[in-house]
């Protein structure tokens, strides 16, 4: 004879949280499927900040999901272009004359 099985008295129902309205930059850029870096990029250069509409939180970026879709969108369809990635320039020694 098998032990029989106890079911629980309580229905087993499962519960969904509802969507972030901000995310951190990691998760913005897994959304994007671009470095965290791009999308620092993204957001210092004055022609594409306006479409991702970064909100500063301390020292942290946050984004909105609707934003990023919108703004993959329009990197889709060519409205806007991903910025020059910075360089650093080094300045160059002039020799000391003595």
């Amino acid at each position: 004879m098998g032990k029989a099985k106890k079911k629980s008295a309580v229905p087993h129902t499962e519960v969904s949280l509802p969507a972030p309205l901000l995310v951190d930059i990691r998760s913005a850029a897994t959304l994007l499927g671009i470095s965290v870096f791009a999308v620092r990029n993204l957001c210092w250069n004055p022609s594409t900040k306006h479409v991702l509409k970064p909100v500063r939180h301390g020292l942290k970026f946050l984004f909105s999901p609707s934003a990023l879709t919108e703004c993959a969108a329009k990197l889709v369809s060519g409205e806007i272009q991903f910025p020059p990635t910075p360089t650093k320039t080094k300045r160059k020694r002039t020799p000391v004359a003595a």
